[in-house]
């Protein structure tokens, strides 16, 4: 049956004759497939493609391919692809682009997820900003690839190949082509580490040493290793039927040994197959109680191993990385626990993970009892709960990397079979049940992704809960020292603007009328129209062909023609969106003496009167500011977003902004970049407004901060975004000039 979509005709006047008998023959298919809004930007994909002048050969795959990709991820990963697409038809060619759009049905099913997807069209437009020669050979190569990395896998792949080979082009499109002896290795090796197959045998033998019988070792399947586009989830460890399914690789970092990880994921299997001899009903059982049975469960086992074949210990201990910190989750403290339970030595005066391990030792000697899992379990759940730290089931992945998804604990019940390569069984019983009876505070909790809809809270109970709720981001940093960026290596935290008066950013205004005024015509005299060609114009300075050869077309067949078949040079309307990222470290309290106020108070004038400039000429701007305390707690401040309104809230998030800590400015950058990246418009501003040089609590070289936020300066320059420097350090001209080139800062020494 055709759905709404497919009886419509669509409108292909802006079409090439030959073109629209090609739209029209996909139509009906991709009406089956779309929405009516998706069908709209699909058939403006087309018209963008074929204006694009990459031939019929890419507009014929991109009409058959892009609707089931569409489909499968929806309308965020339909535009990025779009856009996609064009980027390499402009700097690839034809050719690369025929080979993209063949490309995506191999990578939509290896990557099933949005996010998957989205990610993987990120890695698509670096590269081939980097690389336009070898796009076409990647594309070709991309389902093998996609097999035995991660997204993030080929990304580093990639970017080794171009760097390595910059000033060889020869040398770059063999490494595409995998014809290079240092591209095939390094595909096994760097950032993936070694592969399943390499160690089977190995691994076979030394669990048979161990545990003195043959046990069952596999490879997993292609559905579990590439679930969520092949990222960490998927790359663990399932048990089923009795059988360790291993992961085909493993994301090994920098100076880990990939082969002690695959022995100590077997190991860890292997007691699992000895020790845990129940399965948990599932049943009554919340996310976090469920997570936390299955992390005492992992202990369990591990220390009945440990009790046999006490040098197992030191193959475990390796992968226990976490350490005290101020920030309180769910994920760091259950990490934090993990660490606790196996590594005597650790010191964590956390009062949860305290009680978890003591819980523990004091039933030392029922050890072999598997309920006494859940006992322990649901009493440290019910305590995190009470504490309404964040935590998502979906999305959390058991800590350190070598311990396995732990389905097989679990009895699913009337819930359904327990499925190896899925871990959304469990995620939506779980859920089902806590909606059933949950709270209203509960429940709200957990369908908002976290977020407690409280009506009665207090000012600083709010404050603490939006603390502990915050929504963590993850940023990979640049070490100059072993030129590689560290993966996710600071954690960024999106915190809730303090609110003060709206009225004193009123008075800011109000004492200066004039400068406002002056801000406003400097502004509006800057010249950041685009210039674009006007087609089907009455009037122009030359023919429009397509609109002259449809008129043609339509004369010869005794038609009246359209009599826009001119041409001429325009420009659009002022076409730029800015972001104004506020440095707010503790330095800015500093006392000015010549201005009689701080530098923060200086700063917050200053973006007031800017702000209200923009929003009288009626561009598109946003307000953000960042502090840091150390690389795992970044606070970042959204004071206004781009489609919100310059009102009173805003004015009083800015009323209300404050100085303290320090400044990791590379990480703010990379966030702030985030915002603008996929923005519509012709040029993209991160105006940085600072005191100072970056600087944090944990670094301790001075080089280290300036040359990351230099790194994610080029990173925002690639996708077309200007950072510029506004630095109120009279001595900034000695490292600014190398973070953002001789033209991108301006230094205010009084």
């Amino acid at each position: 049956m055709q759905s709404a979509g497919a009886e419509s005709r669509p409108d292909l006047t802006d079409f090439r004759a030959d073109a629209r008998d090609l739209i029209r023959d996909a139509w009906p298919e991709a009406a089956r497939q779309l929405a009516p809004g998706q069908l709209e930007t699909w058939l403006e994909g087309a018209r963008l493609l074929a204006g694009a002048a990459v031939g019929f050969g890419p507009l014929v795959t991109y009409l058959r391919t892009v609707p089931a990709v569409a489909k499968q991820g929806g309308d965020a990963v339909l535009g990025h692809t779009i856009a996609t697409a064009l980027s390499v038809a402009t700097r690839a060619g034809a050719l690369a682009t025929d080979a993209f759009l063949s490309a995506l049905p191999a990578v939509t099913r290896r990557l099933i997820t949005a996010d998957a997807l989205l990610a993987f069209l990120d890695v698509v437009d670096e590269i081939t900003t980097l690389a336009p020669r070898g796009m076409a050979d990647l594309f070709e190569r991309i389902g093998p690839l996609l097999e035995q990395m991660s997204v993030d896998g080929l990304r580093r792949w990639a970017l080794l190949g171009v760097q390595g080979h910059v000033s060889d082009p020869g040398a770059q499109d063999a490494w595409f082509r995998l014809e290079s002896d240092d591209a095939r290795a390094i595909l096994r090796a760097a950032g993936e580490g070694i592969l399943f197959t390499d160690v089977e045998r190995r691994l076979g033998f030394y669990l048979r040493a161990l545990w003195g019988r043959s046990m069952d070792l596999r490879a997993g399947t292609a559905a579990a290793v590439m679930h969520d586009g092949g990222s960490r989830k998927g790359r663990r460890v399932s048990i089923v039927d009795g059988a360790i399914r291993m992961p085909r690789t493993f994301d090994v970092f920098p100076g880990q040994d990939g082969l002690a990880l695959y022995r100590a994921a077997a190991a860890h299997g292997a007691a699992h197959l000895v020790y845990s001899t129940e399965r948990f009903p599932l049943r009554q059982l919340k996310a976090i109680q469920v997570a936390l049975v299955s992390l005492i469960e992992d202990a369990r086992v591990e220390q009945l191993a440990l009790r046999e074949m006490p040098g197992l210990r030191e193959l475990w201990l390796p992968f226990h990385v976490a350490l005290p910190s101020f920030t309180v989750s769910a994920v760091s403290l259950m990490a934090r626990l993990s660490r606790a339970l196996v590594d005597s030595r650790y010191q964590d005066d956390n009062p949860w993970v305290t009680k978890g391990r003591t819980l523990f030792a004091e039933h030392a000697r029922s050890l072999q009892e598997p309920s006494l899992s859940r006992t322990i379990g649901m009493v440290l759940g019910n305590d995190l709960g009470q504490m309404r730290v964040q935590f998502n089931f979906k999305t959390y992945l058991a800590e350190p990397l070598y311990r396995d998804d732990n389905l097989f604990l679990w009895d699913f019940g009337d819930a359904g079979q327990q499925r190896a390569d899925d871990q959304e069984v469990i995620y939506q019983t779980v859920k089902l049940q806590m909606a059933e009876r949950a709270e209203p505070a509960e429940l709200d909790l957990n369908q908002n992704g976290g977020r407690a809809q409280t009506e009665t809270a207090s000012p600083s109970k709010q404050q603490s809960i939006d603390e502990a709720l915050a929504q963590p981001y993850h940023y990979d940093e640049w070490d100059y020292a072993i030129g590689l960026e560290r993966p996710a290596w600071c954690t960024l935290l999106e915190k809730r603007a303090p609110l003060g008066e709206a009225h004193e950013i009123d008075q800011v205004l109000m004492r200066n009328q004039e400068t406002v005024a002056r801000l406003a015509k400097l502004i509006k005299a800057a010249q950041i129209q685009r210039p674009m060609r006007l087609r089907r114009q009455l009037e122009g300075d030359k023919l429009d062909l397509d609109a002259a050869i449809s008129a043609t077309v339509d004369l010869r067949s005794r038609r009246t023609p359209d009599p826009r078949v001119h041409q001429r040079q325009g420009k659009s309307s002022r076409d730029i969106a800015v972001l104004l990222l506020l440095d707010l470290s503790q330095s800015t309290n500093d006392y000015v003496p010549s201005a009689g106020t701080t530098v923060l108070n200086l700063a917050r004038e200053a973006t007031a009167l800017v702000a209200d400039a923009m929003d009288k000429i009626g561009d598109s701007f946003a307000i953000h500011g960042f502090d840091s305390n150390g690389r795992h707690d970044i606070e970042y401040y959204r004071f206004k977003d781009f489609d919100e309104p310059y009102d009173e809230q805003v004015r009083a998030r800015l009323a209300g902004m404050t100085g303290q800590l320090s400044t990791r400015m590379g990480t703010a950058l990379r966030h702030a970049g985030h915002f603008l990246r996929f923005r519509c418009v012709a040029r993209k501003l991160i105006l940085l407004v600072t005191d100072g040089a970056p600087h944090d609590i944990d670094v301790h070289d001075r080089k280290y901060l300036v040359f990351d936020t230099k790194h994610a300066v080029e990173e925002q320059t690639r996708f077309g975004i200007i950072p510029f420097c506004i630095s109120l350090d009279p001595s900034a001209a000695a490292y600014v000039k190398r973070i953002l080139g001789a033209r991108n800062y301006l230094v205010l020494d009084h």
